[in-house]
């Protein structure tokens, strides 16, 4: 990962004027042992655990949408092609019905798909986002700052713990549905 490495401007992955829920700070960008990549978000609502949810999951930025199944879609966002190459965005645990298809081409706030949980382990509806550079995951609290929105990351040491910032205004995440961990785009 080269030393002046800068993210490219992401926005926060759901609609304008939405209010979601910010679950989990940085954490294992694909299973256990692997770099801190991850943010949780998880749509508003009263039920718990795996429910259908209504909300829809937005891109973060604009990009060619590389693989979408299993849960797991992947958009280029340098529009090679490839995942080994440039930035790419994981969304992780996006429900099939309404799921964007491999090939598409998403501009920032177009519709990826519903917050579930399908693909991989979940405890509840959200959606597991983390991002990667020339195929290496990169920390969500580390050199380079995972920024959403003007939102930064910033974690504890603790996996899952962690804020989001922006102008003096700090959300925590939080494990449910709190007013410390809601976040509005």
């Amino acid at each position: 990962v080269p030393g002046n490495l800068i993210q490219p401007p992401m926005q926060l992955p759901f609609g304008s004027g939405e209010i979601w829920a910010f679950t989990g700070g940085p954490h294992g960008g694909w299973d256990a042992g692997s770099a801190w990549a991850a943010l949780d978000f998880a749509p508003l609502g009263e039920a718990l655990g795996c429910v259908v949810s209504e909300a829809w999951v937005t891109a973060v930025a604009d990009g060619l949408i590389l693989r979408a199944h299993n849960g797991a879609v992947v958009q280029d966002l340098d529009g090679d092609g490839y995942e080994q190459t440039g930035w790419t965005v994981l969304y992780m645990h996006i429900e099939s019905r309404g799921r964007v298809r491999a090939g598409a081409y998403l501009h920032a706030g177009e519709r990826i798909g519903h917050a579930s949980c399908e693909g991989g382990l979940s405890n509840g509806t959200h959606l597991h986002l983390a991002r990667r550079f020339n195929g290496e995951w990169i920390p969500a609290d580390g050199s380079v700052p995972f920024i959403l929105d003007g939102w930064l990351s910033s974690g504890t040491g603790v996996e899952y713990d962690g804020y989001l910032t922006r102008n003096g205004v700090t959300v925590e995440a939080f494990d449910g549905n709190n007013p410390i961990n809601q976040i509005q785009r």
